[in-house]
């Protein structure tokens, strides 16, 4: 992480309880206005296009987190669609969904990790404070220009 680049996680998730729950998690781990939250893959590549060029309105997220079954664009299409773009290729695309069935296939895509979301919010609140840790903290990322 570049160090006075603010910490932002975009996060695509189209159920309301699961979004607060995020929500939430976040601020367990302290992460105080880090996320920003959009409802299906459209959105997230609208918000996207929004953090890049001279009249940026979004701040560019540090990593995108997404649910696969979503309406309208799904994550696995949303997934394709950033990774086929030169100017959002590089963000880290976090795969979060209830399902072990298409781990394969987001890989295949560009996925950088493939998480299933966990039962308990302890679990939850866990898996936030990982995440953050690996992609906040440890890794170093190759950040374009956009």
């Amino acid at each position: 992480m570049l160090p006075n680049r603010p910490f932002t996680i975009l996060v695509a998730e189209d159920d309301e309880e699961d979004r607060l729950l995020l929500d939430e998690a976040f601020m367990q781990n302290g992460l105080f206005d880090c996320g920003r939250f959009v409802e299906d893959g459209d959105q997230v590549i609208d918000y996207l296009m929004n953090c890049i060029g001279v009249e940026a309105v979004n701040p560019l997220p540090s990593l995108v987190i997404m649910d696969i079954n979503m309406p309208l664009r799904n994550g696995l299409e949303t997934l394709q669609a950033i990774r086929a773009d030169h100017q959002l290729k590089n963000i880290p695309v976090l795969i979060l969904t209830s399902s072990r069935q298409e781990v394969e296939k987001a890989y295949r895509l560009g996925a950088n990790s493939y998480l299933v979301k966990p039962i308990q919010f302890t679990e939850l609140i866990q898996m936030i404070s990982d995440v953050t840790t690996y992609w906040r903290d440890t890794v170093n990322l190759p950040y374009n220009e956009y």
